[in-house]
């Protein structure tokens, strides 16, 4: 099916919305609350258009085939407009030393929106600071466009924060006739809420610090990087997660380490979080190594081996970073070097058995999990051994309706609040090939493999007690006697 936005024609599937079709199609529509695989909330509004002549909030409407929607029409804006000035009603102006300053979705908007002026006003609650461990949080600085909430329910599996009572005053009724419905709603919701944490005071979360990144303010902060560097002074380099096998794309953000010492220090690992989504390890890890002292007589001695083809070979084992793997590569390459692993050797033939075996082996990636119907996980501690792979599927569960079964040793509340589609199972140490037999059994369209399997599964009757626990009741009725 088709869609013509601004001019564009732009394909699409039944029960696209209409945002996500321009998104892909790099067309802007703007949008402060909205996250890409995430559900829509409505809190901001910015992302309203006219689709056939009608004005619609792009976020959660579903594209129509030969729809024609305009998105940058002057009304628009002109609402866009004062939305944004309702969103800097008593904004704390410090950007000269704010986190988010030069990255700031609040000042990107506010610039094109074109908002020059201030018509409305309201007295300003107390918001005290919060230090949740890892994160920060400035209530003052927030504009309760809920993605922290949505990212920790939607994309993490958490769901560790909520809105709460902000306590503040309603706005002045006399403004909803100079005002404009959606700004006014904005700002009435705007009033009522801030952002907590589900449970309480405390924040309960794997503090992956994903709230941190999607946040378009400098409301939730990194607590090892809030004042310690403006976003302007950083120089981004791109690495991927050196962490775990996901290899999730990231930024290490650097700049020296003082006037004094010009050495780089990377201050904060960041994520395009449209695209990429970081795990504890990868974000706040960065500084968990020592650095060594390199003995540059013997790693020149070694460099010199290399080069006289007398060291040919190069062992090394699984242990090792996305980047260490890259280095052992271009050694390879340029020296013609033959590497070793034992355990990538063992995988290796196990594949090639399975193989054999099944017919073909069959490779999945991360996209095709989320838009996943039924998922099984076997053998995997998900959200330790692979968070990010974790993340994955409970985007699958939450915005796909998916269902799934999952198996393991060790029991995980952070799994089971995933989904009640998505069954837990807590099985003893050793019974993964049962259960892969299990599966094959269940789930095989194939008769001949179903077969084969017999011979694994004991067929065996069992006596069974029952015990029939009869209730009785006792009802006398008295007749009236003539």
């Amino acid at each position: 099916m088709t869609i013509t936005i601004n001019g564009k024609e732009c394909f699409f599937e039944e029960g696209e919305y209409i945002l996500n079709i321009a998104r892909r199609n790099n067309i802007f529509i703007p949008a402060i609350c909205y996250l890409s695989g995430c559900s829509p909330t409505l809190a901001c509004r910015m992302c309203m258009v006219e689709a056939d002549g009608k004005k619609v909030y792009s976020c959660n409407t579903k594209a129509k085939d030969r729809m024609v929607v305009e998105s940058d029409l002057k009304n628009l804006w002109d609402e866009r407009n004062e939305i944004m000035q309702a969103y800097c009603i008593n904004h704390p102006l410090q950007c000269g030393v704010c986190d988010k300053s030069g990255e700031c979705e609040l000042q990107n908007f506010t610039h094109k929106a074109r908002v020059n002026e201030q018509k409305y006003w309201i007295k300003d609650t107390h918001k005290p600071h919060k230090k949740w461990g890892f994160i920060n949080y400035d209530p003052a600085l927030c504009i309760v466009c809920e993605r922290c909430i949505t990212v920790c329910k939607d994309k993490i599996g958490e769901s560790a924060l909520k809105t709460v009572p902000r306590g503040g005053d309603m706005p002045d009724s006399s403004f909803k006739e100079s005002m404009g419905k959606d700004a006014y709603a904005i700002w009435s919701k705007f009033q009522k809420s801030l952002i907590g944490p589900a449970n309480g005071d405390k924040l309960d979360c794997s503090f992956c610090g994903e709230c941190t990144s999607v946040c378009p303010t400098g409301a939730l902060i990194g607590s090892s990087f809030q004042y310690t560097s403006n976003i302007w002074e950083l120089k981004r380099i791109p690495a991927s997660n050196p962490h775990s096998s996901d290899c999730e794309l990231m930024y290490y953000d650097v700049k020296q380490t003082s006037i004094n010492e010009q050495k780089a220090k990377i201050y904060r690992v960041s994520n395009d979080f449209s695209f990429a989504t970081l795990n504890k390890a990868a974000r706040y890890g960065f500084d968990t190594q020592s650095e060594g002292k390199k003995d540059k007589k013997a790693f020149d001695y070694l460099i010199s081996l290399i080069e006289k083809k007398e060291i040919k070979n190069i062992k090394f084992n699984s242990f090792i970073t996305n980047e260490e793997a890259l280095i052992l590569q271009n050694l390879k390459k340029k020296f013609d070097l033959c590497l070793i692993n034992d355990e990538a050797k063992a995988f290796k033939e196990f594949l090639n058995d399975f193989v054999q075996s099944s017919g073909s082996m069959y490779n999945a990636t991360t996209e095709d999990i989320v838009k996943g119907d039924f998922l099984v996980v076997v053998g995997t501690l998900l959200r330790y051994d692979a968070p990010t792979l974790s993340y994955k599927i409970n985007n699958a569960l939450v915005m796909n309706k998916s269902s799934g079964l999952y198996f393991h040793p060790l029991e995980d509340k952070g799994v089971k609040k995933y989904s009640k589609n998505f069954i837990t199972h807590t099985h003893k140490a050793g019974d993964e090939e049962q259960i892969l037999y299990f599966l094959l059994q269940k789930f095989s369209q194939d008769e001949n493999i179903k077969k084969a399997l017999e011979e694994f599964f004991i067929q065996e009757s069992k006596e069974i007690e029952e015990t029939i626990n009869e209730e009785v009741v006792e009802k006398i009725i008295e007749k009236d006697e003539e």
